[in-house]
């Protein structure tokens, strides 16, 4: 009689500037539990993959977590794999990264466990691309483990998958796990008999070959997320599976990648396109197109034929669906390149900058699924502060000189203008306003303008549909879940009231006109008339001499023809660039024969580290503007040249997340209104510095 050899493998990840608490939770809830349970049920065998991030954090708070595994290696009784150290997307780092990534995490595994040489590679998200295959096995390795859909998008029919498959790149071979979906969804949150009477089901399909079933999912749904640890630990769903397993021994046996490929023959050559995991293809799609697939899946839902057809998108299109991913992005490659550069100049200064772009190439922060990803702020935050300080190293190793710097940068087709100096960056895209979308100040590795645009997420809909039936999100619902339910739990009732989206990148330096009369709620809620055609219209740009200037840093000019009330308008305004900080100087020219009376508002973006200390509102004469922020040790100042109302309000986004939906803020817009009636051929003046000041 055939058995079912079961691969049951837990993937434990927290990202790059999480909060110490949740790593804390996870541990408590999830982690420990896990092995302590695994620990009572010494005849399982099973497969582990840590990041390096979060072997570093149980190093330093939690060692008798590594001891615990330790002893599972001793007993041959766990395989351990490899990844990028940092977790990051592989498709989306340069190779030499790649490399240096699966290296840093494996020499890591070696000095502590020792005979547990890794040769096996976790996928971040499972994002699959063929080029990938040379690389993993350069690096040493010799399988990885992906999905059946994976399998599907390829022409396979997943209920007839058994073994593993093996695919190259330009002759290098690997070999690859497929990972049942079926069994992702089973455990752990269907009853433990359902998981056993599949396993007798698949032996009645195939009576004389063994067949090999791998469950390989996130370990946090093992105590982390919502309703999970009550299911898996106070009700013993996980002992009750082990016991069940053990007691099933004539039917399904435990086992490691390792032991499978050392006992059975590769079942055959594979050749997979690009792909994730169902759910990461949904996510990908821009949004229009995510709703209309998701109408397609709900009307195939019990057409089990259909769905084997029926995929998604392409993980690299989060790189067009949110400009701030590709920002982050474009920004980590750039650096990525300056550091090779230090390989042979400065080899102690190499190894530093190393470590921080590997921290800043860490996955969760350029996506969004289920999880915020890259909106929440804290992320991101910490994605830009490590590349930041890669990047600081390079200048402190090679810096020459200040200068603006015009190149593509986040490989649009156009030029962008990047000022650069030892302390602080500005980067200005001509194409987007004549904005500012960068300004990183290097003594604190913070980029202020990380801030992220107010978009429609499909998910909106569903929570205006249900808005009357929202609940307070409550982590301790009788009813465990999966991840993927369309509950609609909120972290605070009114939800609806801040769907507001925008329609540009909210830059500094865009140049709304306004009517004389604009309220403050029109402005916050986006309810008004844009009277020019400036906010996102295509400025010429020339960098002018820096020699004819007291400080000798050259400044860049930028002018736009455009048109306000109808009317023919010239703006230029000049970026000089002072030392944390710059000057910006406006010329609003009208080119009509009528008077142009109208309200100018050049828009100033902060990414604050969070919204406590906001004076928000309506903030009547106003020529210097202020703002500490406690957790960063700096002081915003907004000097402006003449007195002015200020619309001051927090951006904030409305996301879906695994505890449900929440109030996220993004940064703080500073609003100068600027009030003018400007005569025939006449033009208006105005300036305001932006400086930060250390405290």
């Amino acid at each position: 009689m055939s058995k079912v050899k079961f691969i049951f493998c837990v993937h434990n990840h927290q990202p790059i500037g999480n909060f110490g608490w949740v790593f804390e939770k996870a541990y408590q809830s999830a982690y420990k539990p896990f092995l302590d349970v695994l620990s009572k049920h010494s005849d399982i065998k099973w497969n582990l993959h840590l990041s390096g991030i979060l072997w570093e954090y149980l190093e330093r708070e939690h060692k008798d977590y590594i001891k615990i595994v330790q002893d599972f290696v001793d007993k041959e009784k766990i395989e351990i794999l490899s990844g990028g150290y940092f977790e990051p997307i592989m498709s989306s780092v340069p190779d030499k990264d790649k490399l240096g990534q699966i290296e840093k995490l494996t020499k890591y595994l070696k000095s502590k466990f020792g005979k547990s040489q890794a040769n096996g590679i976790w996928l971040a998200e499972r994002v699959w691309e063929p080029s990938m295959a040379k690389i993993f096995a350069q690096a040493g390795m010799k399988y990885t483990v992906l999905d059946d859909c994976h399998f599907a998008n390829a022409g396979f029919d997943v209920d007839k998958l058994n073994g593993y498959y093996t695919t190259e790149e330009e002759g290098y071979k690997l070999d690859i796990f497929p990972i049942s979906q079926k069994m992702r969804y089973l455990v752990p949150f269907s009853n433990v008999e359902d998981t056993i009477e599949h396993f007798r089901y698949l032996i009645q399909k195939s009576p004389v070959e063994d067949t090999i079933v791998i469950m390989a999912d996130d370990g946090e749904k093992f105590g982390m997320w919502p309703s999970t640890y009550k299911h898996v630990y106070e009700n013993k769903w996980l002992h009750n599976f082990l016991t069940a397993l053990e007691n099933n021994s004539d039917i399904v046996e435990t086992v490691t990648f390792s032991e499978i490929l050392k006992s059975r023959e590769s079942s055959q050559r594979v050749y997979l396109p690009c792909s994730s995991y169902f759910e990461m293809s949904q996510w990908a799609l821009p949004f229009e197109l995510q709703e209309n697939f998701e109408n397609v899946l709900n009307r195939n839902t019990c057409d089990i034929e259909a769905r084997k057809f029926l995929r998604g998108g392409f993980w690299r299109n989060f790189l067009v669906k949110y400009e701030e991913s590709n920002n982050m992005h474009k920004k980590m490659l750039y650096i990525s390149n300056k550091v090779e550069c230090l390989k042979d100049d400065d080899k102690k200064a190499f190894k530093k900058a190393k470590d921080f772009l590997y921290a800043g190439q860490c996955n969760c922060a350029y996506w969004h699924g289920v999880f915020g990803g890259i909106y929440l702020p804290h992320l991101r935050n910490a994605v830009y502060s490590n590349i930041i300080k890669a990047e600081n190293c390079c200048n402190k190793s090679m810096f020459k000189k200040s200068s603006w710097n015009i190149f593509d940068i986040n490989c649009d087709g156009q030029d962008e203008y990047l000022y650069e100096c030892k302390t602080q960056n500005i980067y200005i895209s001509a194409y987007s306003g004549g904005s500012i979308f960068e300004w990183d100040i290097f003594k604190i590795s913070y980029n202020l303008l990380n801030v992220f645009t107010r978009r429609y997420e499909p998910y909106h809909k569903r929570l205006k549909e249900n808005i009357d039936k929202a609940v307070i999100a409550n982590d301790n619902s009788l009813e465990v879940q999966s991840i993927h339910n369309d509950s609609i739990e909120v972290k605070e009732f009114g939800l609806d009231k801040y769907l507001v989206y925008d329609n540009y990148k909210r830059n500094s330096l865009i140049d709304h006109f306004f009517p004389c009369d604009i309220e403050y709620d029109s402005c916050v809620f986006g309810r008004y008339e844009e009277k020019g055609d400036f906010v996102s219209g295509k400025y010429e740009v020339k960098v002018v001499d820096g020699r004819k200037f007291l400080k000798k840093q050259a400044k860049l000019s930028l002018c736009r023809y455009g048109s306000v009330c109808g009317k023919n308008v010239k703006l230029v305004k000049e970026v000089f660039p002072l030392t944390n900080g710059y000057h910006v100087g406006y010329s609003i020219k009208n080119n009509c024969s009528d008077n142009l009376e109208i309200c100018f508002s050049p828009e100033q973006m902060f990414a604050f580290s969070s919204k406590t200390g906001d004076d928000v509102g309506n903030l009547k004469n106003i020529e210097i503007w202020k703002r500490y922020d406690d957790y960063l040790k700096i002081e915003i100042e907004l000097k402006l040249s003449e007195k002015c109302d200020l619309f001051v309000y927090p951006v904030e986004t409305v996301i879906n997340s695994d505890n449900g939906y929440e109030r996220t803020y993004q940064g703080t817009a500073v609003m100068p209104l600027v009030r003018c009636n400007i005569e025939s051929g006449k033009e208006k003046k105005f300036s305001m510095d932006a400086v930060v000041n250390f405290k």
